[in-house]
């Protein structure tokens, strides 16, 4: 691993590529975005959370790791950051699956010997929490400085289901990136796409993702639109990769065949960099959301469909109902195969209304790109540690309490 010295450091602990998960992916596009603004005298580094220390080869910024599934690992890691000095702050991004113990109670073990102030992020707030659950993030919210979380929706269940101090919680948007701007006729023909009505779904799959619903609206869309297919982009989640194989894969391509559908689905079994990734989604018309779960808040995915100008077509969770209404996309409630099939079927009908769409969809996430998200984390960080940066455009609202 290399490494670099610098005054202070702020340490994300966090998965990190070529770890291949949502938030690997998410820490490096922040900490990309982020590097730039920082103060002068600022570094940021990476402890990656490696499960069972399956030694990938880190490259700089990862300066350590640690297993949070283990807690001897945990203990380890947290004695190894309070021997470094330069280290001011550590930024957690939390997820309940990372860390071991119940609820992720190996996290709070770690935090009982760490000895230098931390922020969290919490990818996940859900509603209604079972006591022991309600406890652990009670504890967080009590021991961390700030708690970053995405959606307005997750920062009020932290106030009304966990009573969280309201002045503790920060709302930093998921980032995205800059739409393709290459020709839209040429990426299609590169694609072997020309002249197809393209609608598309992408990510790590597992059960839990509901594709087989939008494989199975293919089979009415595909009636009134011939020309139309499905791209499911994406490989197996890596976790599901290891307790089953490719069962659900094998699953999906049985379905396709079963509704005669070869020429109208396409399985993309590829973990594919961000360029290709928005090209695809420069290409797409419609991008169907099918998760299954209505307690996710946030989804990089959604985010990215909207910023790439696809119209969407989803199930009901929170960043649906905070960036969807009848101007932007179309939410529904429960999520069926029958209803996604005649509303991606009007879209096509109506270009008009697809447009508008589009570009309402666009439009409303021009404050979420990755460069105003890195500038928003930049001045949070410098005014936690009180730290003049002269590089920030702006001041941000949220901040109050210093370190």
């Amino acid at each position: 691993m290399g490494r670099k010295n610098q005054q202070s450091k702020i340490l994300f602990i966090s998965t990190y590529p070529p770890m291949k998960c949502g938030i690997a992916t998410f820490t490096r596009d922040l900490i990309d975005a982020t590097r730039t603004r920082l103060a002068d005298g600022l570094e940021i580094n990476i402890c990656a959370l490696d499960v069972e220390n399956s030694k990938y080869d880190y490259e700089y910024p990862v300066m350590m790791s640690m297993d949070g599934r283990d807690l001897d690992s945990c203990v380890d890691a947290a004695n190894k950051i309070n021997r470094d000095a330069a280290i001011r702050l550590v930024c957690i991004e939390h997820e309940f699956g990372l860390f071991g113990g119940q609820y992720g109670s190996f996290l709070l073990g770690f935090l009982s010997i760490l000895e230098k102030p931390f922020i969290i992020r919490m990818h996940t707030v859900l509603p209604s929490p079972q006591e022991k659950m309600l406890k652990i993030v009670q504890a967080l919210g009590l021991l961390t400085e700030k708690i970053i979380v995405m959606t307005m929706h997750s920062k009020q269940l932290l106030i009304d289901h966990y009573l969280i101090d309201e002045n503790k919680i920060i709302i930093i948007p998921h980032g995205t990136h800059e739409r393709n701007t290459r020709d839209i006729k040429e990426l299609k023909q590169v694609n072997n796409l020309a002249n197809k009505r393209i609608l598309t779904t992408f990510g790590l799959l597992s059960p839990n993702k509901g594709i087989e619903k939008g494989i199975k609206a293919m089979k009415k869309i595909s009636a009134e639109f011939p020309e139309a297919i499905y791209l499911v982009v994406g490989q197996t989640h890596p976790n599901l990769l290891k307790q089953e194989g490719e069962k659900y894969r094998l699953y999906l391509q049985e379905l396709i065949h079963e509704l005669g559908l070869a020429k109208n689905v396409r399985l993309i079994n590829e973990y594919v960099p961000t360029d290709k990734l928005m090209e695809y989604l420069a290409i797409t018309d419609i991008y169907l959301f099918t998760s299954k779960d209505p307690n996710q808040a946030v989804s990089g995915t959604f985010l990215y469909a909207m910023s790439a100008g696809c119209t969407i077509i989803s199930n009901s969770f929170a960043m649906a109902t905070e960036m969807l209404d009848e101007k932007t996309g179309i939410i529904l409630d429960p999520l069926n195969e029958n209803d996604m099939a005649e509303n991606a079927i009007r879209i096509f009908q109506h270009p008009r209304l697809q447009r508008e769409m589009s570009t309402n969809a666009f439009t409303k996430t021009r404050d979420t790109t990755w460069q105003k998200v890195g500038e928003k984390h930049a001045v949070l960080f410098a005014d936690l540690l009180g730290i003049d940066n002269t590089k920030l455009l702006e001041p941000f609202e949220f901040i109050s309490k210093k370190v």
